[in-house]
């Protein structure tokens, strides 16, 4: 996840996890916009952000990477937990109606991913891990403060 100035905690580059959506328009119907929507979407997406980049920046304040045991816990303890609640806030989002199949496909891999990741935190070092979950971010419109993993 980027800041806006740019600039990403070494870690982060590592450890980011999070992701939403923010896409669509909004109907006569009273559904949300797409301006409505991506404002839920990145509120929801910054607030678990910075949790994330609170506790990397703790751990990566002795200036060293650090060692699998400490990103183990950094993984489990925070990284795993705050996309656990993302997504579950993002669910209670509501998606434009004409991209609401895409919002549960995008929310389903989300889970996928993260369920992939829990059991081997190993996998957040890896860009791969994520290009298909960003590719399918982007698609949808998604904030570049909310692209999940590293890269």
């Amino acid at each position: 996840m980027r800041r806006a100035n740019g600039r990403r905690p070494a870690l982060m580059t590592v450890t980011a996890a999070i992701a939403a959506l923010a896409v669509g328009c909004g109907g006569d119907d009273g559904g949300p916009s797409e301006k409505e929507f991506r404002s839920q979407a990145d509120a929801v997406c910054k607030e678990h952000t910075e949790t994330i980049e609170k506790a990397a920046g703790m751990l990566l304040a002795g200036g060293k990477l650090p060692g699998p045991r400490e990103f183990g816990r950094l993984a489990q303890g925070t990284i795993i937990p705050e996309v656990r609640m993302a997504a579950r806030e993002l669910r209670a989002i509501e998606a434009p109606e004409d991209r609401a199949d895409d919002y549960k496909a995008y929310l389903a891999d989300l889970d996928s991913t993260l369920r992939r990741v829990q059991a081997d935190p190993s996998l957040i070092t890896n860009p791969a891990s994520f290009r298909d979950l960003n590719r399918q971010a982007a698609d949808l419109g998604l904030s570049q403060d909310c692209n999940v993993g590293p890269g």
